[in-house]
């Protein structure tokens, strides 16, 4: 299945735009909850695939700039006021270095009521490559960060 069949068939499909030079198909998710402290969370998830050697420095950028993209098109709450947002980049390959593996197992980035999740999909291998903890900040968020994750990837096999 392609990324757009699979986000049109879980309902957040968005569209394609290029992001980083990869052409990515953007998700987005609305969702509020009483057990997140009664707080909306805007996820973005941004799908790309590249035929190049995917290192730290590529995966690094290329969450970067699916973070801004999810900054600057949040449709929700604003930033903070009991609102928050998520960009879950995915990066599909199938040349994956070991220092992109690293980085995206150890999430560091800490942002202002934001989250930046960079994730790998080894296309050789059919792996998800994800945290492997979720951070003490903004926990209450993980577990749907890990479903959203999860449900996806399985799709790609």
């Amino acid at each position: 299945m392609t990324p757009e069949e699979i986000l049109k068939k879980e309902n957040i499909y968005l569209g394609e735009e290029t992001i980083n030079g990869i052409t990515c198909s953007i998700g987005y998710i609305k969702k509020f909850k009483w057990s997140w402290l009664a707080t909306q969370l805007n996820t973005f998830v941004i799908i790309g695939k590249t035929n190049d050697k995917i290192d730290k420095h590529l995966i690094d950028s290329f969450s970067k700039s699916c973070f801004e993209y999810a900054l600057h098109n949040n449709k929700g709450w604003p930033r903070g006021l009991q609102a928050g947002i998520g960009s879950i980049a995915i990066l599909q390959g199938n040349n994956i270095d070991g220092e992109a593996i690293v980085f995206c197992e150890k999430l560091t980035r800490k942002h202002w009521s934001a989250f930046e999740i960079p994730v790998l999909y080894n296309t050789k291998e059919n792996r998800t490559i994800r945290y492997i903890s979720a951070p003490i900040w903004g926990t209450i968020y993980f577990p749907f960060f890990t479903r959203t994750i999860d449900s996806i990837t399985e799709q790609f096999r």
